[in-house]
């Protein structure tokens, strides 16, 4: 199969993971990671006051991957294997870049491990997630972000 031929087929089915996503969301459900098993536990838990009122329960666990933009308020990360876990971000959500969704004075900031340390706005979060080429850490619990970190690849 050609590259761009590959290419196209791979955008169609993230279109279709993506679809799917929104789908389940207006049913009022948050998507699993399925095969894409979290980092730390993935545990469905109740929803709490501060949700989008349409998240009945909402999934908890922390997910590596790829950023994505679905809506204002809601977001995907996208492992390279399995399938993609949708969250909200809320207004507690933690956000700290490394260069890519913000940095400090234009410098690159990281820790030890390479997650960034600069803390960044939500629109800086909303704009970075539309390039789709941003890779994360993002813990979720009961459906919403409560920290998503940039990982920097040098």
């Amino acid at each position: 199969m050609p590259f761009t031929s590959a290419l196209f087929h791979r955008r169609q089915a993230r279109r279709v993971v993506a679809a799917s996503v929104v789908a389940v969301a207006a049913l009022g459900l948050t998507a699993t990671a399925g095969n894409a098993a979290p980092v730390t536990g993935h545990t469905p838990a109740a929803a709490t006051a501060h949700q989008a009122p349409a998240v009945q329960k909402g999934v908890s666990g922390t997910w590596l991957g790829t950023l994505e933009y679905l809506t204002q308020e809601k977001l995907i990360v996208a492992p390279k294997s399995g399938l993609a876990q949708a969250f909200y971000v809320g207004p507690q959500t933690k956000v700290l870049g490394a260069a890519g969704i913000c940095a400090a004075n234009g410098n690159v900031t990281v820790d030890d491990q390479g997650y960034g340390t600069s803390p960044c706005t939500h629109a800086q979060l909303e704009k970075a997630a539309k390039m789709n080429a941003i890779e994360v850490r993002v813990t979720v619990k009961d459906g919403i972000a409560t920290a998503i970190v940039e990982h920097y690849h040098s």
